[in-house]
Order: structure tokens, then sequence, then C-alpha cells
């Protein structure tokens, strides 16, 4: 009696009190992080130039800086740093905003699918702390307003079951959503195969047709959409060469190819469960347990869910869609709601002595989410703007800046783009160095110091160039200061007469 009387509590008070904790600590996580402040990373610092250089028409084509982004995205981000000024927090307001809106949409979507308080919990734990859906939650990009758009997607689709149809207003927002994110296409496509197949199964064809022609005007936005801003982003050479390693190989005929196969399929288990060989493999147990069930039991919802994410895979196949991690950012909260189905199956067919062992798996996975220590200690990638700081405090009058070509777009936007760009001028006595361009003694001309300004350090191939770098100068020139900081590192030489 004491032991039903303590689940119970457990159950109906206890659990809903930490799963209304676990949301609220993911908002104040986000918000948090956002009022950190942190430097602008690589390729946010190269689509910050854009909304500095090009004006509001501009968006609608190919950015420059080998940038992609949603033009309604690019124009909110605009507007954004028109009203707000050109800073940090002004380019990540809009993506808090979606991110606090993506907990909220998350939770509904999960109550609606989810009746084991268990399973909840430990979904919104994940999704509320997950490191990578924290970062596009407070980063200048498009990734965390793809996420909240699927969600957005997902939980009208559902609440149609319930409501009467109005496809003049679906066809709206449907058709406006494509411009706002790019993979909303995806998930409308699950969205109308979910729909249209309840529509045809309840035997109601009028709302069947009236499904299809909202679909129809849905694809004709897509397609404008391709024409206008995708097709001339997807031609650029050097985003598709950057991201060949990312594309899905669907007929993979050597072992390299069947090794990236393997690597982009473990993503999605390692997204929403972790990445420790326990957490790997509850993941992946509850992904595929969740496909069944689903395809077996509620069919209309795997086209909901995991739909998006097959066609998302064609689509990467055909090399028309990237799977790098940030860009699935939008689908991991669909499988993390397959996996939860699946975790909940496998609850329920399990022995109950040994139910035990699944709680385990789950805390395992939680575990690896810890997103809730960025409540009092930063988060941070690449802090170049520290590295700047240093610089200016002691930048003299025969001193040069050589930039390295990584360090190039953040250093770029914080010189001529952010609101404070007087502070890192330094009397333009700077050196822009490309790929090419290496710190040899000749270039340095007359400079006394010469400071060396490296970013994006979190990357091998940039480490490596750095330290030959570095090792060179030292050859003609002494080191007097260094400045190590996350992601970036600045260092001043005093040059050998």
């Amino acid at each position: 009696m004491p032991n039903v009387r303590f689940t119970k509590w457990l159950q109906e008070k206890a659990l809903p009190v930490l799963l209304y904790a676990t949301l609220v600590a993911g908002i104040l996580v986000r918000i948090v992080v956002w009022w950190q402040n942190r430097s602008l990373f690589l390729d946010e610092a190269n689509l910050a130039l854009n909304f500095c250089e090009k004006d509001l028409w501009g968006l609608f084509g190919p950015l420059a800086h080998d940038q992609y982004a949603p033009p309604l995205f690019s124009v909110l981000q605009k507007c954004s740093v028109l009203v707000l000024g050109q800073t940090e927090m002004a380019l990540r307001f809009f993506p808090l905003l979606a991110g606090i809106l993506a907990i909220w949409l998350f939770y509904r979507i999960g109550r609606r699918l989810i009746t084991n308080p268990w399973v909840l919990l430990v979904l919104c734990w994940i999704f509320c702390f997950s490191d990578l859906f924290i970062r596009y939650a407070t980063e200048g990009k498009q990734y965390g307003v793809d996420l909240a758009v699927a969600l957005v997607i997902v939980a009208w689709s559902l609440r149609q079951t319930d409501r009467p149809f109005r496809p003049w207003m679906a066809a709206l927002a449907g058709g406006v959503l494509i411009w706002f994110s790019m993979p909303a296409v995806f998930v409308l496509f699950g969205a109308g195969l979910a729909l249209g197949y309840q529509a045809w199964r309840d035997g109601d064809r009028r709302r069947f047709w009236l499904l299809g022609m909202t679909a129809f005007t849905w694809l004709l936005s897509f397609g404008a959409y391709y024409l206008v801003q995708l097709k001339p982003s997807l031609g650029t050479g050097a985003l598709v060469e950057y991201h060949k390693p990312w594309f899905f190989p669907l007929a993979p005929v050597n072992h390299a190819e069947w090794q990236q196969l393997a690597a982009l399929l473990r993503s999605f288990p390692y997204y929403t469960a972790g990445h420790t060989v326990l957490a790997l493999a509850a993941g992946g147990l509850g992904i595929l347990a969740g496909v069944v069930w689903l395809s077996w039991q509620q069919p209309a919802r795997a086209f909901l869910l995991a739909i998006p994410v097959l066609v998302c895979i064609v689509a990467s196949g055909l090399e028309q869609y990237s799977m790098i991690p940030r860009m699935l950012t939008w689908a991991f909260p669909l499988v993390l709601l397959i996996q939860g189905l699946g975790w909940q199956y496998l609850w329920n067919i399990t022995w109950r002595p040994l139910r035990i062992a699944w709680l385990i798996f789950w805390v395992a996975a939680a575990a690896t989410r810890t997103g809730w220590t960025y409540l009092y200690q930063p988060f941070q990638i690449e802090e170049v703007r520290a590295v700047l700081e240093a610089v200016r405090s002691d930048f003299g009058p025969d001193d040069l800046v050589y930039i390295s070509h990584e360090a190039g777009p953040a250093v770029a936007f914080y010189r001529t783009c952010h609101a404070q760009s007087g502070r890192y001028a330094f009397d333009h006595q700077t050196m822009q160095a490309d790929w090419d361009t290496r710190p040899e003694q000749h270039a340095f001309g007359q400079a006394e110091r010469v400071w060396l300004v490296y970013s994006h350090v979190i990357s091998d191939l940039s480490r490596q160039a750095m330290e030959q770098d570095v090792e060179m100068v030292s050859e003609f020139a002494v080191l007097k200061k260094a400045v190590e900081v996350p992601g970036a590192r600045g260092y001043l030489f005093l040059l050998e007469e």
C-alpha cells in the first residue's frame, strides 16, 4: 500500500513539478546565454555582413560571403538590426524568441502524443538542455527558426483533427512559412500526407480535395522560392564542395560511402539521446521501435513525423540538402518525438519488474544533456571579440594587425558594422589574409610589432594553420604576448631588426 501511494504521489505531484521546472529552466538558459552576448561565430558573422551591406530587397536573392538564409528570415534580421542596432544581441533576438516558442510547442506536442510521464519528462529535459538547441536559439542564423517553424506545422496538423479545416488560411500560412524556413517544405509535405490520409480514411472526400488544392499552393510557393532563392544558392561551388561529406549516399558502392551513411544515420540518436554507448543504444532502440509502432498503429502520425525526415534524406542523396547537424536542427525534435513513442511502447510491453532497465537507459540519455549549467557558466564558441579587446588595449602607433583568413568575417563585422566598430579600427593598420597568404617577414613592412589574430580554431585545419604561422613568425620575431580564449587566439610579436 505505501508503494502504491508513493507511486501515485510521484506521478501525479512530483513528476509534473519536475516537468514544469525543466521547461522554465530551459527558457531561462536561453535568455541567460543570449544575455551573455558571446562573440559572433564564423558563419554567423558572414551572414551578419549581409544584413549590414544589403538593403531589404537585396536579401531576396543569393547572399554574399558564401551564405544562404531564407529571405523572410533575413528581412526580420535586417529589421532587428535597424531597430536595435548592429549588435550581437539584436542579431540573436528573433532566434531567441523562436527558441522560447519551440520549448512551449515541443511540450504541447509531446503532451498530446506521449502518455507516459517519465518519457515526457526525459524528452523535455533533452530538448531543453541540448547544446545544439540552446546554441541555435541564441545564434543569428536560421536554424533555430527552422526548428520552431517545423514544430508550428506539426502542432497545427495535430489540431486539425478536432477543428474545421480552413484551406485559404492553411494555403497562405504554409506558403509564407516556406519563405521563412527552407525545410518547412519537408514538414508541410508530411503534414499534407498525414491530413490527406486521415480525410480519405474517414471518407471525407471534400476535405481530401481541399487539402490537395492547399498542398498545390504550397508547391507553387516552393517553386517560386526555389527559382528565386534556392537554385542560385545551390549553384555556389564553395557551398556544394563544403557540404559533400554531409550528402547522404543513397546507393553506397564502397567502404567510405558505407561509413558516411552510418555516420549520418548515427547523428540522429546522437542528438536525440546522447553520445555515450548506453545513450546511443537507448536512442537507436527508441527510434526503431517508434517507427515500427507508428507505421503499425498510427500511420497518419508516421506520415507527420517520419516522412519529413525521410524526404530530407532523399533530398540529401540528390545533393539538394546537407545533413550537417545544424541543418538538421529542425529534424531532431521530430525524431526525438518518434524516439519517445518508441520508448513508451517498449515500456508498455516490458514486464513490470524489468522496467527499471528502461529508467536507467533514459537517465543515461538525459545525463548527457547538461545545458542547464549555462545558467552559471558562459556558453562560448569563438571569442574573437576578447582578442580584439586585448589588441585595442595594447595597440601602438607602429603596430600591424595580421588577420587570418578565418578570423576575417568576424573581425570585418566588428571593424565595419558593429555598433562599436570604432573601438577596433586600429588606425586601419591591418592586413587581411586570404587562403594563400602567409605571415612572411617582408609582408609586414616597417611595422615594429605585429599582432596575429585567429578565430575558428575549433577546426583542426584552422588550428594547424595557426600553429604553422606562429612557428614561421617565431623564426624572425620574438613572442611578447599570447591571448588564448575559447575558439580564438591573439599573438603579439616584436619584429627583430
